[in-house]
C-alpha cells in the first residue's frame, strides 16, 4: 500500500532551537492548516548533532515526551533526527551502540518515527572507516539501515544524504558516485530528504525530480529551504511558497520546509505550503501547472494571518484560526498594483528581479506612469493592521531571489532618483531640479512615510510577533532614512547623481540584508555623510515613528557613550551625582579601554535624539587587560589622583580612582579564555530599551568576533537582574557553573563552534572583570 503524502515541517535550522512551547503551539496549527508532520532536527540543539551520543536526561526527557504526545493529541506525525556524521566511526560496534541506545531512548517515550541525517559533513571516512567501507556512501547506508532495522522498520524513516542538492554533488549530478550507491544499498522502506538544484532552491522542476529519483530508486521528500534564514540574520522571509509546480506531487514522497528561525513569523510559508500540497494533491500529470497560485495563495493566508495580530500578549488562548477548508482561492483577490511594462532596455537602464521577470527602470525620458501605490490613500485612518499593510510587508520580505511588487517599485524609484542624468542639464548654471525629478521625489518620501505608519502599527498587541519583526523592519526604516537624507542633498546640490551597476542573479546569501540592504546598496558613499545620518536633528524623540541605527562606533561619539555610562551607573539609574568632580571617571573605567584597544568592535545605537546605546568587544580577553595595565591605567593614574589612605572620608570617584592606582589583578582561567576567549560589554538608555534593538546592536558585535576568528564569547552580569539574564538567554547564551562562584557575579557564554559546547562547566575558578 502506497504511503501518504508528507506534508509538514522540519525544524532543521541552524540557530537557537524553538521552544517546547513553540513546538507545541506548532501542532494545533499546522494540523488546522491540514498538515501532518513535525520533524525534530534543530542543528544547534548540541545532544542532536555535536554531542549525538548524550542521551537525554531525565527532566529533558520527560518534556520531549510531553510534546511527543501532545503531537498525537492533534494527530501529527513526529519525526524524531539525529546527526552523527560529524564524527561517527560507522565501523566501531560501541558507536553503533550508543547510536541505537540514543534512538531506544527517544522511542521509549512514544515516538515512532525517526530520521537519520548525515547533511552538511565532510565526505571522507575515518581512518579506522577505510578498512572496512569503500565509501562514505558504503558506510552512511550501511548504518542507516541496520539503525532501521533495530527500530523495527517504522513506517516512515527518513535518510538525509551528504549530496542533498545538486550543487552538492561531486563532481556533477550526473557522474556523482555517492548517489547511485545511496540508492543501490539503503532499503527501499527508507525514504530520502533533497533540496533541489540548490541549497535553496528557486525552482524545482519535474525534470529534475524524475531524475533524482531514478537515480535513488524511490520518490524523494523535498527539504525545502525556500523560506530558511539561518544563512542571513538580517532577512526574513514572508512570501508565498512558490516555484514548484503542482505537477510534483506524484512525483514526490512528501514536502518538509524549513521555515524563518522567528518562531511567530512563519504563519505565511506554512498556510501556503498548505493550500499548495491540498490543491495539488489529486494531480496526475503537468496539465495543472496553474492550479496553484502564488499570489492568490498568499492573499488567503495574509486574511488568516491578520487576526493574529490583535492577539494580546497577555491572553493565555490565540484567537481561533478561520480557514477555508474549499481553499477557494478565486474568492481571496486582494487589489496588487497593476503590472508595468517594460522599456525597451539602455545604458540608462538597471535591472532588478522580481517574481522572476527582469523589471527594468524606466530611462528619465520615460513618461512617469501612475503611481501604484497610492501614498495619500493608504494612511491608516485607525491604529489597527490592515489587509492592505500586510501586502506590504509581505512585499518588503519576500523571498531569497525576489522581492514584491511594491517593493520592486520602490527599489526602482530611488534607483531611478539617484542615477538620474538630465538631459542638457548644466549642473553649474541651472541651479533646478526638473519637475519630473522633483515630482518623483515627493512620491517617494510619501511612500516611506506610509512605511513608517505600518511599522508603527505592529507595534501592538501581539507582542511576540512584534518583537521577532522588529528588528527587520528597524534596518528598512534606516535605510529609507538615510535615502531621503541623501534625495534632500541632491535638491540642495550637495552631491551629484550616481551610477550603479548590480550583479544579476547572485546566490541569496551573495548580498545578504534583504530589502533594506539593497536600498542601502542603491546610495552612493556619500550618502552616509555623517551630519546627515549620524547626527540628526531632534525633531519629536517621542515620536512612536522613532527610526534606530546600529552602526559602527566612530571617534566623535566617545562623549555621548561616556555619558549614557555615567547614565547607566547606578545601579541602572543616572549616576551624575555620584561623580560631580569628574564625570568622565566611569567612563574612563568602563568605556575608555574598549574605544581605545578595540575601536573597530564598538557599535552604536542612535534614534532621533541621538546616540542611545553601544556594544564593546575585544577579541581576547587577557591581552586586552594586558593593555589596560601596561597602557591605560598609567594615563589615568596621571589624570586622576589617588584618594587619601582614610577610606572612610572616600566618595564615589575616590573609589573609582583607587581603582585606577590600586588595580586588582585579573586572571582569566584557560578554560575560560580557551572555549570563551572574548567578553562583550552592552549598555542601552532607558528610552531605547524593550524596542528589540538590544539583540541587533550584540548580533553586531558577535558575527564581527566570529569573523575575527574567536571560538566564542564571554560576560557577566549581576545574578539579580533576571531581564538581562532572561535576554542574553534568548541570544543562546548559557550559564557557566564554577566550582567557586563569585559573589554578585554570573557568567554568561556562547560558543562559536560545534568545539564549544553551551552551559559547560568551568573547572577552575576566577573573576574577569576590571573595576
Amino acid at each position: 500500500m502506497a504511503k501518504p503524502f508528507i506534508c509538514g515541517v522540519v525544524e532543521g535550522f541552524y540557530g537557537k532551537p524553538w521552544t517546547m512551547k513553540q513546538r507545541a503551539d506548532l501542532f494545533p496549527r499546522i494540523a488546522t492548516f491540514g498538515m501532518d508532520t513535525y520533524m525534530y532536527a534543530p542543528k544547534d540543539d548540541f545532544k542532536h548533532r555535536s554531542a549525538w551520543r548524550i542521551p537525554y536526561s531525565a527532566s529533558e526527557s520527560e518534556q520531549l515526551r510531553r510534546l511527543i504526545e501532545e503531537s498525537k493529541v492533534h494527530n501529527i506525525r513526529f519525526i524524531y533526527a539525529l546527526s552523527p556524521g560529524l564524527d561517527m566511526i560507522f565501523s566501531s560496534e560501541k558507536e553503533m551502540k550508543l547510536l541505537m541506545d540514543k534512538l531506544d531512548q527517544v522511542r521509549s517515550l512514544g515516538c515512532e518515527s525517526f530520521a537519520l541525517l548525515f547533511d552538511d559533513i565532510e565526505p571522507q571516512l575515518h581512518p579506522a572507516d577505510e578498512v572496512r567501507f569503500q565509501t562514505p556512501a558504503h558506510a552512511q547506508a550501511y548504518v542507516t539501515n541496520e539503525v532501521y532495522h533495530h527500530m523495527g522498520a517504522p513506517n516512515t524513516f527518513l535518510f538525509c544524504p551528504t549530496e542533498y542538492c545538486e550543487a552538492y554533488c561531486q563532481p556533477s549530478f550526473y557522474q556523482s558516485s555517492y548517489l547511485p550507491i545511496i540508492g543501490a544499498e539503503l532499503n527501499l522502506g527508507i525514504e530520502i530528504l533533497w533540496t533541489g538544484p540548490r541549497v535553496i532552491s528557486k525552482h524545482i522542476s519535474c525534470a529534475s525530480i524524475r531524475a533524482v529519483n531514478k537515480v535513488l530508486k524511490r520518490k524523494v521528500i523535498i527539504w525545502d529551504n525556500l523560506h530558511a534564514n539561518d544563512y542571513d540574520q538580517r532577512r526574513i522571509f514572508l512570501g508565498p511558497y512558490s516555484g514548484r509546480s503542482p505537477a510534483l506531487v506524484p512525483l514526490l514522497s512528501g514536502v518538509l520546509t524549513n521555515p524563518n528561525c522567528e518562531f511567530e513569523i512563519n504563519f505565511i510559508p506554512l498556510r501556503t505550503l498548505a493550500i499548495w500540497s491540498k490543491l495539488s494533491i489529486e494531480t496526475t500529470d503537468e496539465s495543472s501547472e496553474d492550479l496553484y497560485d502564488p499570489s492568490k495563495a498568499l492573499n488567503s493566508a495574509i486574511l488568516d494571518w491578520l487576526p493574529q495580530f490583535s492577539i494580546s500578549e497577555n491572553c493565555t488562548t490565540e484567537i481561533p484560526l478561520i480557514i477555508r477548508g474549499d481553499n477557494n482561492l478565486e474568492s481571496m483577490e486582494i487589489e496588487q498594483p497593476p503590472e508595468k511594462e517594460d522599456s525597451p532596455p539602455t545604458e540608462e537602464m538597471m535591472s532588478i528581479e522580481s517574481e522572476g521577470e527582469k523589471k527594468v527602470l524606466p530611462s528619465p525620458t520615460d513618461e512617469v506612469p501612475p503611481l501604484p501605490l497610492d501614498a495619500e490613500t493608504m494612511l491608516p485612518k485607525h491604529d489597527a493592521i490592515t489587509i492592505e499593510d500586510l501586502c506590504l510587508l509581505c512585499d518588503m520580505f519576500y523571498l531569497p531571489y525576489q522581492h514584491g511588487s511594491r517593493a520592486v517599485e520602490l527599489l526602482q524609484e530611488l534607483s531611478w532618483l539617484v542615477n538620474y542624468n538630465p538631459e542638457n542639464q548644466d549642473d553649474e548654471t541651472d541651479s533646478t531640479l526638473p519637475t519630473e525629478w522633483t515630482r518623483k521625489a515627493e512620491q517617494f518620501r510619501l511612500k516611506c512615510g506610509v512605511i513608517d505608519t505600518l511599522f508603527t502599527k505592529i507595534d501592538g498587541p501581539n507582542r511576540s510577533l512584534h518583537y521577532e519583526i522588529h528588528p527587520y523592519v528597524t534596518e528598512v526604516q534606516s535605510a529609507l532614512y538615510r535615502a531621503k537624507a541623501y534625495i534632500s542633498r541632491i535638491e540642495r546640490k550637495e552631491c551629484n547623481f550616481h551610477r550603479l551597476d548590480i550583479p544579476t542573479d547572485p546566490e541569496p546569501w551573495v548580498f545578504q540584508g534583504g530589502f533594506g540592504a539593497e536600498l542601502t546598496r542603491i546610495l552612493p558613499p556619500e550618502a552616509y555623510k555623517a551630519d546627515e545620518v549620524y547626527k540628526r536633528p531632534v525633531e519629536n524623540p517621542s515620536a512612536a515613528t522613532c527610526v534606530y541605527f546600529v552602526r559602527p562606533y566612530c571617534v566623535a561619539d566617545q562623549d555621548e557613550l561616556y555619558k549614557i555610562c555615567l547614565l547607566n551607573s547606578d545601579n541602572g539609574q543616572d549616576g551624575s551625582h555620584l561623580f560631580p568632580d569628574h564625570p568622565d571617571i566611569i567612563g574612563d573605567r568602563g568605556v575608555g579601554p574598549y574605544l581605545e584597544f578595540a575601536p573597530e568592535l564598538a557599535y552604536v545605537l542612535t534614534d532621533d535624539a541621538g546616540v542611545c546605546g553601544y556594544v564593546l568587544g575585544v577579541v581576547d580577553t587577557q591581552s586586552f587587560y594586558e593593555d589596560v595595565y601596561t597602557k591605560w591605567l598609567p594615563r589615568m593614574c596621571e589624570k586622576y589622583a589617588a584618594p587619601a589612605p582614610d577610606k572612610s572620608t572616600w566618595n564615589s570617584t575616590a573609589e573609582v580612582a583607587n581603582g585606577f592606582h590600586n588595580p586588582p589583578k585579573v586572571i582569566i582561567p584557560d578554560c575560560l579564555s580557551g572555549p570563551y576567549p572574548s567578553h562583550i560589554k552592552f549598555n542601552l538608555l532607558p528610552r531605547a530599551q524593550g524596542k528589540g534593538m538590544g539583540e541587533s546592536l550584540i548580533t553586531c558585535v558577535l558575527e564581527s568576533l566570529k569573523n575575527k576568528g574567536s571560538k566564542g564569547v564571554h560576560l557577566d552580569i549581576s545574578p539579580d537582574d533576571i531581564r538581562y539574564l532572561n535576554f542574553y538567554t534568548s541570544l543562546g547564551f548559557k550559564e557557566i557553573t564554577m566550582p567557586t562562584q563569585p559573589l554578585n557575579q554570573v557568567f554568561l557564554g556562547k560558543g562559536f563552534s560545534d568545539e564549544v559546547e553551551d552551559g559547560q562547566s568551568i573547572e577552575n575558578s576566577g573573576s574577569a572583570e576590571f573595576s
